[in-house]
């Protein structure tokens, strides 16, 4: 991991409390105020109230929710400040050389402050320097003069300007370095990586600007279909279920396969979003199921969490509890959310769910959103083999950012010629994929594909963790 000087506050501190509470009466005071500019014209609107209203709000959330992990986030509020001040600028009638002085510190604040947060200056005190700077423009007798011809006209918005110079300076009062990262140390996010992911920043460019011409992620999917003979495969399940691990099958072979493959081609753990490729901080499994098996029988989601050192039998044991848990009676939680969006109006369902996917492009749908939706993970298994009928292709989904799709089948029984030229009976297992091909390459995705199935057919290799657990690139 690369050294970078991250920074950090914590909810306690008065300063981020004070940035975060003078950003919101701001905001206040402006919709307080907003009839005054509102005839003024959409243009006037936009720029004066729409831009710094949405600032004041981003800034405000964003420094006491995350400022103990993502405090980098705060640049994007503060570039918004800037355009406003930009514009703000050209209302003020100043002279030329003072216009020029003022446009170039407000430039200067933003680039400042922006490459101190993502870690490119290793000191706050020149973003701070330079945020107290317009102090002295309060020397000079032609700005005081024009500042007091603007009082006069639109006291409240001098007010609400102040306001927001004041909590930039209190949030970077309110920022810490954090100590240099150490080998061995938790992965400690850095601008680009979202709380479900981390940016690969090291891929090769071909990839990065391919990636950006498939936009969606069921344009770039690839399937492929195969199969494996299983009689290996059913007497290790057997055995399993000998050993006490009586629900013990195929759909935890598979898991415990591509837990195994993602241990050691670790680029299969990642996802494209917003144009960028990230890897997964997580190794989760999705899978739908039936309550009951009944035609009215009710759906419910399976997520389970995997660690990429485990081994068959610890992979059997967290897919079962997780499926005890959600096939109980009582309320679950995805349940009850699907419960909640069902009784939203269609037409206002269709804002929400837009709203939830322009969030969840910019990584700022809530933990507990991801933590319940299906389609959030790094794979996803259905079995086709339970309603007796061979593996379909599933698509993958547009929305969250689940790479993978994989669906098995019913066994079948195969007449063949051994070596002898004897008829004999053997069985196949069917599976199929669905994969996300802007994330590897092809050969990258044939060397993890065709280790899962290698690990499928001698599944007696997945009662042993991993020698090494590899990582991906940065």
């Amino acid at each position: 991991m690369k050294n970078i000087t991250t920074y950090y506050t914590g909810r306690k501190n008065i300063f981020a409390w004070l940035g975060a509470l003078l950003s919101l009466a701001a905001m206040v005071a402006r919709f307080i105020f907003w009839g005054g500019a509102s005839s003024e014209g959409l243009g006037v609107m936009l720029v004066h109230m729409v831009v710094p209203i949405a600032a004041n709000l981003l800034f405000a959330i964003q420094l006491l929710t995350k400022g103990e992990k993502q405090f980098y986030v705060t640049r994007g509020p503060v570039v918004l400040y800037a355009i406003y001040f930009l514009f703000k600028i050209k209302d003020l009638g100043l002279s030329f050389a003072m216009a020029s002085a003022c446009v170039l510190l407000c430039i200067l604040q933003c680039v400042l402050y922006f490459m101190t947060y993502i870690g490119r200056i290793k000191h706050k005190y020149f973003a701070l320097l330079v945020w107290l700077l317009p102090g002295l423009f309060a020397l000079d007798e032609e700005f005081i003069y024009l500042l007091r011809m603007y009082f006069d006209y639109v006291p409240e918005f001098v007010v609400m300007d102040g306001a927001i110079w004041l909590s930039v300076i209190c949030a970077i009062l309110a920022s810490h370095a954090m100590p240099a990262w150490k080998e061995g140390e938790p992965y400690r996010l850095k601008a680009g990586d979202r709380l479900d992911g981390r940016l690969v920043r090291t891929r090769n460019p071909m990839d990065y600007v391919g990636g950006n011409f498939m936009i969606q992620r069921n344009e770039s999917d690839n399937w492929i279909i195969d199969s494996i003979e299983c009689s290996r495969l059913e007497r290790y399940i057997r055995e399993k279920r000998r050993q006490g691990l009586k629900h013990f099958g195929i759909t935890h072979v598979i898991l415990a396969a591509y837990t195994r493959g993602i241990a050691e081609y670790p680029g299969g753990n990642r996802f494209f979003m917003a144009g960028k490729t990230y890897q997964a901080f997580d190794l989760i499994i999705n899978m739908m199921a039936k309550k009951e098996m009944r035609l009215d029988g009710q759906e419910t989601l399976i997520k389970v969490k995997l660690d990429r050192a485990d081994t068959a039998a610890q992979v059997y044991e967290k897919y079962e509890e997780k499926l005890n848990e959600v096939t109980s009676e009582g309320d679950h939680s995805f349940d009850s959310l699907m419960v909640y969006f069902n009784l939203i109006p269609k037409v206002f369902l269709r804002f929400v769910v837009w709203v939830l996917k322009v969030m969840d492009y910019f990584g700022a749908l809530p933990k507990f959103l991801t933590d319940l939706s299906p389609m959030h993970g790094s794979m996803f298994i259905t079995s086709m083999g339970s309603l007796g009928i061979p593996p379909i292709w599933h698509h993958l989904y547009d929305f969250g950012n689940v790479p993978a799709f994989c669906a098995f089948g019913a066994r079948r029984t195969v007449n063949e010629l051994d070596d002898d030229g004897n008829v004999v009976k053997r069985r196949y297992l069917d599976f199929t994929w669905v994969v996300d091909e802007r994330i590897i390459d092809g050969h990258y995705y044939s060397s993890l594909l065709k280790r899962v199935k290698y690990l499928m057919a001698h599944p007696e290799k997945l009662d042993v963790p991993p020698e090494e657990v590899k990582e991906d690139i940065d």
